[in-house]
């Protein structure tokens, strides 16, 4: 019997005091499906599918491995939710993820969208057919505006009044044809009707004055136009004021061109002064009442979409217009929250949001405590202090990675009260791979408190994960790749170990799982980086020394660690720069045209724009194969050969941010075709690398853990050592763990200082008393000795814990 017709779908009524609900139930081979709506219907088939079927979809892999007869649950399960709006997708998510996509990728994902509840979504593809429609009847030509609209991967920013596209590529070329906004246009149609037909309500972009630079102005010189300034040393598009008449007219053309392209809607997303920008004299009340009036005579009722961001939305504006008519997402609730600062948006209906996710980049990384914990906690407070809450809002600049975020956040809508994330994620990994292994659940356990540990830090820790180091301009002190990546560790570096160990030792059968290789990879992929991070400490160290000869066998070290990554990232196809490249190049119809969308494909992950290197650099940079080992590497095999000359010279390395620039861009005019397939087998190459560090020597660590009570003089302090086994493969043996008496204190254990054997992966710890000297601060060298391959290592880590301050002074 075939599966789909074992299902049964149904209308039902909406219970009270709900915006959206959902019923399973049925017999084994006739499952019924209830729902209030739409996307209530798909949402109960992916419940089922996970809760029931024990089945799996995600952006990373499926397994859907499903009985002939379909099974039933014993009682109907019954769902509901008081939020009315779901809303889906940063601007920047058009840019870092989508740009090149295509209908197949475009229809999986709508349906995803569905079946995680979502049912507000933000529909940029192909709007640019809107600015070149409404502004060639507003006295440009048709080559002023193709030459002003950006690229795909661009375009977004464009939407945000934040770029144009008189910024040139590096291959000198710029701007768009018309024959390639037209057939953007019919995707972007054809996705805004899928969202129809799911009942997924399209978000446009709205109008709030962006106009083409100079050239707008000088067509309607009566007209208040200002100039923006730049954005990262990009000129923004000009604002054409709202208080201005024209405004009113051109506003009308704009959704009027919208709605034949891209039929109607109910909401409309746009800023004023997005991340800069200046109005002038015109008062921002003033301007805001402007812009909605526009909306609303285009679309009676409509619903205006505002991001909560920096700055935005202003209390002046909140308080001018009509809040009813309003919609605030709050981008980064998960982090730095704005809605509680603001008194919920002063009385407008709000969405709790994450962004999580800044450029597209791909560490290991999410916040799973917070959707799990924070956002029921908010949603159970009384409207006096929450608000209008109304709904949620998953922002991304990137997706199509960190699976578990997207799977968690599909479920938010449904889920009113709080989540147990070690339950919640131990069945995570039993639908993922289809079994209840325990090395799996024990390396998940192991990501919850480390990549997915992340809580809400008043966005004062940077973005998004703390990156590789590959990824970053060369440098002895590394600390983010990007401009405004994180620059100190999420989490403890040694704590992630176990998890490649554990996930490499799970049981053969689920080898052959889509879903197993992809995270298998990812993990493999962050602890190289996490071990490149450590490696360059010891390289920093062995330039001070003036070692030559440490220097060069550490440098190389490195350099391998990002040939083993380049290997790795071509067994999966997720991680191919080829896909990217191709699927750019498709949307090219002559072979200029395919070269201006590569460049625009390579410099969005590279130097972001020529232009822009010096702030946003790497902003959203990349580990895929290809990119890693003809990009990132070359930069870093220049660096280590100019530091090696630099020993015993008396000068530091010579390189200059200049060169990097040079570097960089060169490679965004390139052209060679790289694989756009995957190449070889995942579990193959992790067993290979795995093997290859293992025959690395020594590899114990040993470091003081941090002090969290007071270190006063005179006084007695516990401190804990930890001894890790970074060998992935091989346990060492024989450990001893010491910590010397500093001078002028004494120091007695606490424990257990000798352990037979530590695995591959695993940390021990012990500790000592310690009586605190009279001094400035406590200065401790933990050791540890220990056994591999018959050869005895020894390993020491100077410390030093600065004493509480008036003990101090």
């Amino acid at each position: 019997m075939a599966r789909a017709l074992q299902f049964r779908l149904r209308p039902m009524p909406t219970p009270a005091g709900t915006a959206d609900a959902f019923r399973i139930s049925g017999a084994t081979g006739a499952v019924t499906l209830e729902g209030t709506s739409t996307v209530a219907v798909v949402s109960a088939f992916h419940w089922w599918l996970k809760y029931v079927g024990r089945g799996h979809i995600s952006w990373n892999g499926d397994r859907l491995l499903l009985p002939r007869l379909l099974p039933a649950p014993g009682r109907p399960i019954v769902k509901t939710t008081q939020l009315t709006d779901r809303y889906a997708y940063n601007f920047c998510t058009f840019g870092y993820t989508t740009p090149y996509w295509s209908w197949p990728e475009w229809q999986r994902e709508l349906d995803y969208l569905a079946a995680s509840g979502t049912n507000r979504a933000l529909a940029l593809v192909g709007q640019e057919i809107v600015w070149y429609d409404t502004l060639t009847d507003f006295g440009l030509t048709p080559e002023q505006v193709l030459s002003w609209i950006p690229g795909p991967a661009h375009a977004p920013w464009q939407w945000y009044g934040s770029i144009s596209a008189g910024t040139r590529t590096t291959a000198g070329r710029t701007g768009v044809t018309l024959d390639y906004l037209r057939r953007r246009a019919q995707l972007g149609r054809r996705i805004a009707d899928r969202m129809r037909d799911l009942g997924i309500t399209p978000v446009f972009p709205g109008f709030v004055g962006h106009v083409p630079n100079d050239t707008f102005a000088a067509a309607h010189p009566g007209a208040t136009v200002l100039a923006q300034g730049d954005y990262g040393g990009q000129p923004r598009p000009d604002w054409l004021a709202s208080t201005d008449p024209l405004y009113d007219r051109l506003a009308a053309r704009f959704y009027r061109c919208q709605r034949e392209s891209f039929g109607a809607t109910t909401h409309f997303s746009a800023d004023l002064v997005h991340e800069g920008g200046t109005l002038g004299d015109v008062p921002l009340a003033a301007a805001g009442r402007a812009v909605q009036r526009a909306m609303t005579e285009a679309t009676p009722g409509a619903t205006w979409v505002l991001q909560s961001w920096q700055d935005n939305p202003r209390q002046e504006l909140m308080t001018a217009i009509d809040r009813d008519r309003t919609l605030v997402v709050d981008l980064d609730s998960d982090d730095g929250p704005r809605w509680n600062r603001t008194n919920a948006f002063w009385g407008a209906p709000w969405a709790w949001g994450s962004v999580g996710n800044f450029g597209g980049r791909l560490g290991m990384f999410g916040s799973l405590h917070e959707p799990m914990q924070t956002l029921p906690a908010v949603r159970s407070q009384p409207p006096s202090t929450r608000g209008r809450l109304v709904g949620t809002a998953f922002m991304p600049e990137g997706h199509h990675h960190n699976p578990v975020i997207g799977d968690l956040w599909s479920e938010t809508t449904w889920r009113a009260t709080p989540v147990d994330p070690a339950g919640w994620i131990r069945d995570y990994a039993v639908r993922r791979y289809g079994r209840d292994d325990p090395r799996a659940a024990a390396a998940w356990n192991v990501l919850l408190t480390t990549a997915y540990s992340f809580r809400a830090s008043g966005h004062r820790s940077g973005e998004g994960p703390y990156e590789s180091p590959f990824a970053a301009i060369p440098s002895l002190e590394v600390a983010n790749a990007s401009p405004y990546g994180p620059a100190e560790p999420r989490y403890d570096l040694e704590r992630f170990v176990p998890v490649v160990v554990e996930l490499a030792a799970v049981h053969p059968a689920l080898r052959g799982l889509p879903t197993y290789q992809y995270d298998l990879l990812d993990v493999t992929r962050q602890f190289l980086a996490n071990r490149a991070r450590l490696l360059l400490a010891d390289i920093r160290a062995a330039y001070h020394c003036q070692d030559r000869r440490r220097l060069a066998l550490l440098s190389n070290r490195f350099l391998h660690y990002m040939d083993l990554t380049n290997d790795l990232l071509g067994t999966g196809e997720h991680w191919l720069f080829g896909r990217w490249q191709q699927a750019a190049r498709s949307w090219g119809r002559t072979p200029d045209e395919r070269e201006i969308l590569e460049a625009d494909a390579r410099t969005i992950v590279s130097v972001w724009t020529p232009q822009a290197f010096g702030g946003l650099h790497d902003y959203g940079n990349r580990d895929w194969h290809g990119m890693v080992a003809d990009y990132y590497k070359p930069r870093w095999a220049r660096f280590f050969a100019d530091l090696a000359r630099s020993v015993g010279s008396g000068r530091p390395p010579s390189s200059a941010p200049a060169d990097w620039q040079a570097i960089s861009q060169e490679w965004t005019t390139r052209t060679e075709t790289y694989p756009a397939r995957p190449r070889g087998d995942t579990y193959a190459m992790v067993r290979r690398i795995l093997n290859d560090i293992s025959s690395e020597p020594g590899q114990g660590a040993v470091r003081l853990l941090p002090v969290e009570q007071p270190v006063r003089a005179g006084a007695a302090v516990a401190v804990t050592v930890r001894f890790t086994n970074h060998d992935p493969v091989r346990p060492r043996t024989k450990v001893r763990v010491s910590l010397p008496a500093p001078a002028g204190g004494l120091v007695s254990p606490l424990g257990q200082t000798s352990f037979g054997t530590v695995e591959p992966g695993e940390s021990v710890e012990a500790s000592w008393q310690v009586e605190v000297p009279l001094g400035g601060s406590l200065s401790l060298l933990p050791r540890a000795s220990y056994v591999d391959r018959r050869t005895t290592y020894t390993t020491e880590t100077p410390a030093k814990i600065p004493l509480t301050k008036h003990d101090a002074e």
